[in-house]
């Protein structure tokens, strides 16, 4: 009886994910996308410049035959015109850092294969940009570009294209900021210091970042970033109003406040690991 209960529960589960697809669908008609002509072979999902580009292969790779996953990704990898979310040559970046949480978090009990199926496909094409590769060669006992934050090469370039917007004005210094790790100005958070610190707090205890101590992280974010005052000006941040909130749940900010949630889960203070 309770395996019946459990195979019923996966038909709804995946009827529910094919009515979520088909009403995309049907939103890209109204649109007036053309889904004839790209659903043919059912091989192009829809352009990736569209919005919903992100959710739609979602679906697909939770609801297709799992051996095509494959192929399907390697199809979408060489079509991927780039979006808000990643860049054009970036398609594994964005697989890596937002698809696949799309999916583990969707994806029934009894099919982790379609997650091994997109982790063989990564190992396989896992590929270093060289246009905006993270690490440059570091001068000899050069310690003003010793790197104190680091990141992988795909995500830096995921967070970035998503991060921007909180920068109006100044995306070229923060592209060389967090690509290049070059500095030539304070970089002006369109936000509450409490957001970007709690932010930063969120990408490491995920392991999107690499930082020695929340001492370094604290001074590395007061030295580079400014933040809004409740008088809606930037001013220069408060080494202890950051390290506040790197150290203390109670001085994060409440949950509609926070930012970025696609980039870097909320994990509560229990289960989060400690460094």
């Amino acid at each position: 009886m309770k395996e019946k209960y459990k195979s019923n529960n996966n038909i709804i589960s995946v009827k529910s994910l094919k009515f979520e697809e088909d009403n995309l669908v049907k939103f890209l008609i109204e649109e007036g996308f053309n889904e004839v002509e790209n659903q043919k072979n059912r091989n192009f999902i829809l352009p990736s410049n569209y919005n919903l580009y992100n959710k739609f292969l979602s679906y697909k790779l939770l609801t297709m035959d799992v051996f095509k996953i494959e192929p399907l990704l390697s199809y979408q990898s060489v079509l991927f015109l780039g979006n808000e979310y990643a860049s054009k040559d970036n398609f594994i970046g964005l697989l890596e850092f937002l698809i696949y949480d799309i999916v583990k978090e969707k994806v029934l009990p009894n099919e982790q294969i379609r997650l091994e199926k997109m982790v063989n496909w990564l190992e396989r094409n896992r590929t270093f940009l060289n246009k905006k590769a993270y690490y440059k060669t570091p001068r000899i006992n050069d310690s003003e570009n010793k790197r104190i934050v680091t990141m992988d090469t795909d995500f830096a370039n995921v967070f970035f294209e998503k991060f921007k917007v909180f920068f109006k004005g100044q995306e070229t210094e923060l592209f060389d900021f967090l690509i290049n790790n070059e500095s030539t100005e304070l970089l002006n958070f369109n936000g509450k210091s409490n957001q970007l610190a709690e932010l930063f707090k969120r990408l490491r205890y995920n392991s999107k970042i690499q930082v020695s101590s929340i001492k370094e992280l604290a001074n590395w974010i007061v030295k580079h970033f400014t933040a809004k005052n409740k008088q809606k000006e930037f001013v220069e941040l408060k080494i202890n109003t950051i390290s506040q909130v790197l150290s203390k749940p109670k001085a994060e900010p409440i949950k509609t406040k926070r930012i970025l949630l696609d980039v870097a889960e909320f994990i509560p203070q229990n289960q989060r690991k400690e460094k």
